[in-house]
């Protein structure tokens, strides 16, 4: 067996690499089946899965740690999706209105083809 060879594509920012593994309509789905974006309408399940990917790449503890991150430069907004950076309040309000199991079951278990165990084995 031969191994992959991968390019290194060094013009996009790795959050964005990875974002790009992700269907969008994997996301779609999920949203349309959990109505995830009903309540909050100008912060989105897309833009909460970015946030929580760039808070989980860079060991980010805090609301305001992603707001920092995303606040480098305007160019790496638009790279990575968003049209401008979220505010803390209207992250914390996302986060308490949008159903946990839109990233948990529906999204990764599309990309892993398995259920992640939320068990302690």
């Amino acid at each position: 067996m031969g191994l992959i060879k991968r390019i290194k594509n060094s013009k996009k920012p790795l959050l964005d690499q990875i974002i790009d593994l992700i269907s969008s309509s994997i996301i779609k789905k999920a949203t349309e089946k959990h109505r995830s974006n009903r309540y909050c309408k100008t912060y989105r399940t897309y833009d909460q899965m970015v946030a929580l990917l760039f808070g989980q790449l860079n060991k980010c503890f805090t609301l305001r740690d992603i707001v920092i991150g995303f606040n480098i430069s305007a160019d790496f907004l638009a790279d990575i999706g968003l049209k401008q950076s979220p505010a803390r309040s209207t992250m914390s309000y996302g986060h308490k209105r949008r159903d946990w199991q839109v990233f948990e079951f529906d999204i990764s278990i599309k990309l892993t083809a398995k259920p992640i165990s939320t068990e302690l084995d």
